[in-house]
């Protein structure tokens, strides 16, 4: 479905139409690929998909600019939720084509609809302190100190209602869970380890780990994925099973993270997955966890090795222990 946004002049003379284009769409797909095919694997196909037909209920927006028939510049708003939280992502213009206005008429563009249209949360990664960066500054996105991870909340009451504790049930992970993992992950409060099979310590997102750990899945080094979702639709926590790639696939690694508002309804995420496997399975977490640590043992799993002074948080060191079954 496509929908005209905005007309702007560039620098050019040339009028650049900025064009809303929801997936599925059969009109533009080949040329929104085709002005995106440098992002490769695994990028590419949940794009594909979602363009050709609905992907696990994930929204998908392509900000395009477009002079007459010609693709100029996209960039993508992957949603969940009527009123969305999403990632702003591939946003691209062609070499020859940079320095006309062109990416920023459609961050712009792209920043006015997500608001018109109830959106309450937004992110993104970036280069920081980038030509890139400040175009996003400038769309009213926040970065989070000297990294590239970007935030903008047009709902400014979105923290503190999106996490109030709700009733919760446990399902498989499906595509429209990738923008709500990120907001889950880009919290600053709760454990440090994150998820050792992504290296992942304190704030850190989930763009890139979902598309690559939904490749994982798919070709079965994931095993089993399970989400904690609230009442009002997010992601308050996950678990799943992978092989171990430090020790060759031989142990079986069970990752989890909860939102520490919901700690205590680990037991029942935990309860949802078959971790009788015929193989070692193990799960770290901090010092800093003791929830975590208690929910682990609960679940059967044994402290099976302490590593004192392994990570440091801040000026904090942490211990990091080692849990089997």
């Amino acid at each position: 479905m496509k929908t005209h946004l905005q007309s702007v002049l560039l620098k050019t003379g040339e009028a650049l139409d900025i064009l809303r284009v929801t997936a599925p769409d059969e009109e533009y797909r080949e040329r929104i690929l085709r002005h995106l095919h440098h992002k490769g694997e695994p990028w590419q196909t949940p794009m594909e998909l979602n363009l050709q037909g609905d992907l696990e209920g994930l929204a998908q927006h392509f900000y395009l600019g477009v002079v007459g028939e010609e693709v100029v510049g996209n960039a993508s708003s992957i949603e969940a939720l009527q009123h969305p939280v999403g990632i702003l992502q591939h946003v691209f213009t062609p070499p020859e084509r940079r320095r006309l206005g062109i990416c920023s008429s459609i961050i712009g563009a792209y920043a006015a609809d997500f608001d018109a249209r109830g959106g309450r949360a937004a992110y993104l990664h970036t280069e920081y302190d980038s030509t890139a960066y400040h175009i996003y500054r400038s769309a009213g996105f926040v970065g989070w100190r000297d990294t590239g991870i970007m935030e903008r909340f047009p709902d400014p009451e979105f923290a503190e209602d999106f996490w109030a504790v709700r009733p919760v049930t446990v399902r498989d992970t499906r595509w429209a869970d990738w923008a709500l993992l990120e907001a889950l992950y880009g919290i600053e409060e709760g454990g440090y380890l994150r998820s050792l099979y992504a290296r992942q310590w304190g704030r850190s997102g989930y763009e890139g780990q979902y598309v690559h750990h939904r490749k994982d899945l798919a070709e079965g080094r994931i095993a089993q994925w399970k989400v904690l979702e609230a009442a009002n639709g997010a992601i308050v926590g996950q678990a799943f099973i992978a092989r171990d790639r430090t020790f060759r696939g031989d142990t079986w690694l069970l990752d989890v993270f909860l939102h520490p508002s919901y700690l205590a309804e680990g037991g029942r995420l935990l309860a949802a997955l078959n971790l009788d496997l015929d193989a070692k399975l193990q799960a770290w977490c901090d010092s800093g966890q003791p929830e975590q640590a208690a929910l682990l043992e609960a679940a059967g799993f044994s402290l099976e090795a302490t590593l004192p002074r392994q990570v440091r948080r801040g000026d904090k060191w942490l211990e990091l222990r080692l849990y089997a079954r």
